[in-house]
């Protein structure tokens, strides 16, 4: 039975900076994303502005860990931190092992610091569709710094690129050559890049990402730098963090913040217009038992038919979207 919570009462609350509130108002959100309206019009006179850091890289490679640390050297500093995990959701079960709190236990019960686990739900590019609303929340909460740690499925990570202003592509040694790298896609998205699990090695593979790198061009006139850390031991860290603010200094001398915040925004939009055409499109044109209609006339009649079928129905749409 799905619970529906008071959001007057919950907003009070939550701009008395109640964590509970909080939690609550991001569950609404992913559950209930077309509620978001009624949760955000309460926040439209906040001016604040959080920096928001991208963690991404494939499985394995100390995400987790790494946010931690860098999590927990950044409250030493007095800040305040919001940290989005997103796991991935299994294509059969549906479920989603919502792990990541287990590698931030020194961290996640500090007062300057809110950790929630999201589900991608299926949606592609390593995150999950509420992640922009979680990370507006967060500004509204107040956080000095939101951290978004990425599903890691290596060629699919982009999303992330639009919704950080910094990105962080972790790495570790074993990873592969120069060639391996390239076609991992996620090389290419960086603003910082780390080789975690400094312990096991990693020098070969931080000269390959510089030589990478002295073979691109940069327009925005920041050269990534790159960073070796060991997560668990911590070494390293206060390093990595130094990029990070440097690169935020860089953004802003630059004004390249307002891009990234437009970006941001725009690619917000977009995304809500194509949920909107996908729902309105479920809804009147073509749904589940007419999709499964179409796989049967497909097996009985022959499998070719199906791109005439579903070419002639989406003439009707077409049709319907231009006469709306």
């Amino acid at each position: 039975m799905k619970v529906r919570y008071d959001i007057d009462t919950l907003i009070n609350k939550f701009k008395q900076k109640d964590k509970i509130a909080l939690a609550k108002l991001i569950t609404i959100i992913e559950n209930e994303p077309e509620r978001a309206h009624e949760i955000f019009k309460h926040f439209e006179d906040i001016k604040h502005d959080s920096f928001i850091v991208g963690i991404t890289g494939s499985p394995g490679v100390g995400k987790s860990t790494l946010t931690g640390e860098i999590c927990k050297k950044i409250l030493e500093d007095g800040k305040s931190v919001g940290i989005i995990c997103v796991d991935p959701t299994s294509p059969f079960s549906g479920g989603a092992f919502l792990g990541d709190r287990v590698r931030m236990t020194n961290i996640s019960l500090h007062p300057n610091v809110f950790v929630r686990s999201l589900a991608s739900r299926g949606y592609k590019g390593g995150i999950s569709r509420a992640v922009f609303d979680i990370s507006l929340l967060y500004e509204a909460f107040g956080m000095d710094l939101i951290i978004i740690e990425t599903v890691g499925v290596g060629q699919a990570e982009f999303d992330i690129y639009n919704l950080a202003y910094s990105v962080i592509v972790v790495l570790v040694p074993g990873y592969g050559d120069a060639i391996q790298m390239q076609k991992a896609g996620i090389i290419e998205i960086g603003d910082i890049y780390d080789i975690n699990k400094k312990d096991l090695g990693g020098e070969d593979v931080a000269a390959q990402v510089d030589l990478m790198l002295d073979d691109s061009t940069f327009q925005s006139g920041w050269r990534p730098p790159v960073s070796m850390t060991d997560a668990i031991s911590g070494e390293g860290i206060d390093d990595l963090i130094q990029n990070i603010w440097d690169h935020k200094e860089h953004l802003e001398l630059s004004e390249l913040i307002n891009e990234k915040k437009k970006n941001r925004f725009s690619y917000k939009i977009k995304e809500l217009i194509y949920s909107k055409i996908e729902k309105l499109i479920s809804e009147n044109f073509i749904n589940e038992t007419e999709i499964n209609e179409i796989v049967k006339e497909a097996i009985d009649d022959g499998k070719f038919r199906i791109y005439r079928t579903i070419h002639n129905k989406f003439e009707d749409v077409d049709f319907e979207i231009k006469k709306r």
